[in-house]
């Protein structure tokens, strides 16, 4: 035996014959059906995407109302100072004439506004409601000493209940204030 036939024998033998591995049945079908599992992959993409897109804009529409309410409650407050200021000289000007029940008819009107709870004014020499929209609550002591020391109209909030004080004057002096209860719930 010469040389080349050795190797010759030898490659012969060495060649392995591999047989090719089966893919298993799930992949096989995947392979078989690769447009329907793409558009299936395609379809969950969308869907989970439209879902982080949805609850991006539901902040960005919480974020909207939230700056658009606080907008609607300044112009309802400035639209309130604006109107206690009208009220007290209103007030004003019938209590320097002496008329009573037209301050009576006032407190009496301004109440009927849905906001609007009580209203009542009150005597800053004596510290003591004058007239009140509830009339069991003329001639209490008022001992608010803020609202007592003011000298231009603003609000206080509690809670719910946001009051205007405006002051009102005599010729040379403070005659009393004007007290609006509201709630803009």
């Amino acid at each position: 035996m010469n040389n080349n036939e050795f190797q010759e024998k030898s490659q012969t033998t060495t060649t392995v014959n591999k047989i090719p591995k089966k893919p298993n049945r799930f992949v096989k079908y995947i392979l078989d059906h690769k447009l329907v599992f793409s558009l299936i992959f395609a379809l969950i993409v969308v869907y989970f995407w439209g879902q982080w897109r949805y609850s991006k804009l539901e902040k960005q529409q919480k974020i909207l109302i939230e700056s658009y309410n606080r907008k609607i409650d300044s112009v309802q407050l400035s639209g309130m100072m604006l109107t206690s200021k009208a009220f007290s000289w209103a007030v004003r000007t019938d209590l320097l004439r002496n008329n009573p029940d037209q301050i009576q008819l006032y407190l009496n009107n301004i109440v009927r506004e849905p906001q609007i709870t009580k209203a009542y004014v009150v005597d800053t020499k004596k510290s003591i409601i004058l007239f009140s929209s509830n009339r069991a609550e003329a001639g209490t002591a008022f001992l608010d000493v803020v609202a007592m020391q003011t000298k231009e109209t603003f609000y206080q909030q509690r809670d719910s209940i946001v009051r205007f004080i405006s002051p009102f004057m005599e010729l040379n002096s403070k005659a009393g204030i004007t007290v609006i209860e509201t709630s803009f719930k």
